[in-house]
């Protein structure tokens, strides 16, 4: 007898909402049976809830739009140095050190930002902006956006961001990124 399903797709997603947290228990206990045993869903929610915590209680600093590989890489020694996760497109993945533990790779920043627009302040950097980086007082977690070496942000991200900062220079050019991105990281921690 053959059963013949059309909307598998379809199928699958309501199944997955369903069984996802029963999933992801029951594949966890086979991979871990021998070293450890959760015998309930309890714990591995809670296992799972401390991991979420670490990520979202950091502060992020978004190199998503850099080119250049000597200033992406100077960006993630400072964000080393201050203990914030570097976020990098997926296509510099062959060509970053991955010595440092700080770096999430991602394929689309904008979801990226739209799923940390409600828990976090998003800043970005423009000489444009009228409030000085210096007069800002953060007790939140953030997200910094970096822009580009030559160009500037997408009219779209600028829609998102919560604040928009600049730098006091005394000249006008715009100064290097990995400068700024040290610059912002001392005054807003």
């Amino acid at each position: 007898m053959c059963i013949i399903i059309y909307n598998f797709r379809k199928i699958l997603k309501s199944l997955k909402k369903i069984i996802k947290l029963n999933n992801y228990f029951f594949i966890f206990n086979f991979f871990f049976k021998k070293k450890f045993l959760y015998k309930n869903n309890n714990f591995f929610l809670y296992f799972k809830n401390s991991f979420k915590k670490k990520i979202i209680n950091k502060n992020f600093s978004i190199l998503y739009f850099l080119k250049n590989n000597g200033n992406i890489h100077s960006c993630i020694r400072t964000c080393y140095l201050f203990k914030i996760i570097s976020v990098i497109k997926k296509k510099n993945h062959k060509y970053i050190n991955s010595y440092y533990q700080n770096i999430f790779f991602v394929k689309n920043i904008f979801f990226f930002l739209l799923y940390f627009k409600k828990k976090k302040l998003i800043i970005g950097l423009s000489i444009n902006s009228n409030i000085d980086l210096k007069k800002i007082n953060n007790n939140i977690n953030f997200v910094i956006f970096i822009g580009n070496e030559k160009k500037s942000f997408i009219k779209l991200f600028y829609k998102k961001f919560d604040l928009i900062l600049k730098i006091e220079t005394y000249c006008k050019k715009s100064l290097n990124v990995s400068v700024v991105n040290a610059i912002t990281l001392h005054y807003l921690l």
